[in-house]
């Protein structure tokens, strides 16, 4: 596993309503993984007491487990970041036991959190969560408007059925719970494992590893014409502080820069960052997948979030990131 120095921020991070934060003790749970090393970061910089949970100090779908946690550490917040997830495959051989995790561990904590009374319960969703049918750009107001995309619609009903018991939390017991629906994340630190990494990461190794090879070309699957959003872990994690401090109603909120690039355009920012002179090919033989992902990001600006990394400038930091691994750690789950 990656150091926590191996994401360190080109700048200094920005404190986030230190006054809020200040010797607040706050939960993160999946604190371990790519996005919440960010956020436990970014918290412990705007002056909370973090509480970082991983897989070692107890079972989230165990209610023994969570009532003690919470018992034991007695947070003012708790940021739920935790996740039974993975690639395509994986969610397509194993949807029960995501529909029954995700749902598990959220209800456990969401309600473990009423009864030892957490001042704001933060979800973490996910774009799966929608219709794979629904208009672009994707309004929250849409969740309900149809099926979620079958591969990963196990994980997106498990998200959802959270939503509305944010929602119902707050009708019957008054409980603040918001939930944020992130765009897809990169930046430093990302999983490059190949049977775990998402687009951002795979181009950067295959395109690295092309570029130290001197290979005159790169084939990458489909047209390269869909176009898709990404949003830095560094922002991700500045706007889940922003929200859990300003931020008290129920209905999901997007995450991300709301700007759309498409896969040909992504694939050479990723390209030139690592030095890759050669040909870039596509393979139309292979599936696009949807057409076109975006987010309409207005509601974030209710509590102050706006994207600040632009795309070139994240891809050059991520690009430098893994150009400063060494050969262990290039194997290793992030």
């Amino acid at each position: 596993m990656h150091s926590a120095d191996t994401i360190e921020a080109v700048e200094a991070i920005e404190a986030i309503d230190p006054d809020w934060y200040r010797g607040r003790r706050v939960m993160v749970t999946g604190a371990r993984g790519f996005l919440g090393r960010y956020v436990c970061r970014q918290l412990a910089a705007s002056g909370a007491d973090v509480i970082p949970l991983g897989r070692a100090d107890g079972d989230l779908c165990e209610q023994a487990d969570v009532r003690r946690l919470l018992a034991a550490h007695r947070p003012r917040a708790v940021i739920h970041l935790a996740a039974a997830c993975g690639g395509i495959g994986a969610n397509v051989e194993r949807p029960g036991e995501f529909l029954y995790a995700n749902a598990l561990m959220g209800l456990m904590l969401l309600e473990e959190s009423r009864r030892a009374a957490v001042e704001v319960f933060t979800l973490i969703s996910t774009t799966c969560a929608y219709p794979e049918h629904a208009p672009m750009p994707l309004q929250e107001d849409t969740f309900w408007d149809g099926p979620p995309t079958h591969a990963t619609g196990a994980y997106g009903l498990a998200k959802r059925l959270l939503h509305a018991a944010i929602v119902r939390y707050r009708e019957q017991y008054d409980f603040e719970g918001i939930t944020l629906v992130p765009a897809n994340l990169y930046g430093p630190g990302d999983h490059i494992d190949p049977a775990r990494s998402h687009v951002v990461p795979a181009l950067i190794r295959r395109f690295c590893e092309a570029a130290d090879r001197g290979a005159p070309e790169v084939i990458n699957w489909g047209t390269g014409r869909p176009t898709r959003e990404f949003l830095h872990a560094r922002d991700a994690a500045r706007a889940i502080a922003l929200a859990t401090a300003r931020h008290r109603d129920p209905r999901p909120v997007n995450l991300g820069t709301g700007a759309e690039v498409a896969i040909a355009e992504l694939s050479r920012l990723i390209a030139d960052a690592a030095g890759f002179r050669g040909a870039i090919r596509w393979d139309a033989t292979k599936p696009d997948g949807a057409p076109r992902r975006v987010l309409d990001v207005e509601r974030a600006r209710v509590f102050g979030f706006e994207a600040r990394i632009p795309l070139a400038d994240g891809i050059r930091e991520t690009v430098a990131w893994h150009r400063g691994l060494d050969t262990i750690e290039r194997g290793a789950d992030g």
